[in-house]
């Protein structure tokens, strides 16, 4: 598959950081009740930790989803950033209590499995409108097969 590969779409850094990024924050809740069992002082740190992938994960969404938005013209790419973003933000801003760990984590782990699959689909989509040239295909995506 062409659009995991570096070389593939060098214009498109902020998708890839976005995927090792959302791929670092599932691992991360993943393993962070196995972690905080064998070290319970983790505990402390983790609603910082979550806040700042968070920030990171925002902001690196905004760089990605924009441009590509502007480009490929594609309304679902943005949409589920957004949707994956919120199922992260939820985690954070929902106050403690509220929610049990194990929907925290759910709701994490889903949000960033969602936001790898925008990246994804934003560098997919990239990749074939740079076909037609830098002008934006407005949603008619050209595919070209492989040669």
């Amino acid at each position: 598959m062409a659009i995991l590969q570096l070389t593939a779409v060098p214009e498109r850094p902020w998708d890839f950081a976005g995927i090792g990024v959302s791929l670092i924050c599932v691992t991360h809740c993943l393993a962070t009740p196995f972690l905080v069992g064998l070290l319970p002082a983790l505990e402390l740190l983790e609603r910082e930790t979550h806040t700042a992938f968070v920030f990171a994960i925002l902001c690196i969404g905004l760089l990605a989803f924009v441009p590509g938005y502007r480009h490929h013209n594609h309304w679902r790419v943005p949409a589920l950033g957004l949707i994956g973003i919120g199922m992260l933000s939820a985690g954070v801003a929902v106050p403690e209590g509220l929610m049990n760990e194990a929907s925290e984590m759910l709701l994490t782990v889903f949000g960033g499995i969602t936001l790898i699959l925008a990246h994804i689909r934003n560098a997919y989509y990239c990749l074939l409108c740079r076909v037609c040239g830098k002008e934006p295909c407005h949603g008619k995506v050209n595919v070209v097969p492989n040669t």
